[in-house]
């Protein structure tokens, strides 16, 4: 369990890098896609609910840092996210387009509500809300669905170093 937890902690710093320094200053792009999120959701359906948690928990903890959110915001909706994912892991097959699609889709669309509900706790505060039904949200769920499969895939290539239990199954699922 000590291998995988260091590898993909290693991939969420990673991805929060690619989206902290790269992304982020390129200037077409309307909305940075959450790589971090979808990272997390394939670890948290990969694991179940205690690996997802922890991971969402980190992933906020990297995100907390490198931005001026309050401390703790990231961490508290992505802990959660990844608790209810982790909870589905033996439930959902991740092969194909369409999983990896509708769970980070779902995930995208969950992450907003959240948002919402916990930016009602840090009232004072400058955390930037956007609205379902905006524009700028419509492009990160899009933008997250699409990269979605493509990122699932690639982490599928590491799949024996990032799964805590025999590979057996999740390979056959995979």
């Amino acid at each position: 369990m000590i291998k995988p937890f260091f590898i993909s902690t290693f991939i969420l710093l990673s991805a929060v890098i690619i989206e902290s320094s790269i992304l982020s200053n390129i200037s077409f792009l309307l909305v940075v896609p959450d790589l971090v999120l979808i990272c997390s959701i394939y670890f948290s359906l990969l694991n179940g609910k205690f690996f997802g948690e922890t991971q969402g928990f980190i992933s906020g903890l990297f995100l907390d840092f490198s931005t001026g959110i309050p401390f703790g915001f990231n961490c508290l909706y992505r802990t959660i996210i990844g608790y209810v994912y982790g909870f589905f892991s033996e439930s959902i097959i991740l092969k194909g387009i369409f999983m990896p699609v509708l769970t980070v889709g779902i995930g995208t669309i969950v992450k907003a509500l959240l948002i919402h509900l916990t930016a009602l706790l840090f009232p004072n505060t400058d955390v930037y809300v956007t609205s379902i039904l905006s524009y700028k949200f419509l492009f990160e769920l899009l933008a997250n669905i699409i990269l979605a499969p493509i990122i699932f895939r690639f982490l599928n290539l590491f799949i024996k170093s990032l799964c805590i239990t025999s590979t057996k199954d999740k390979v056959d699922n995979v």
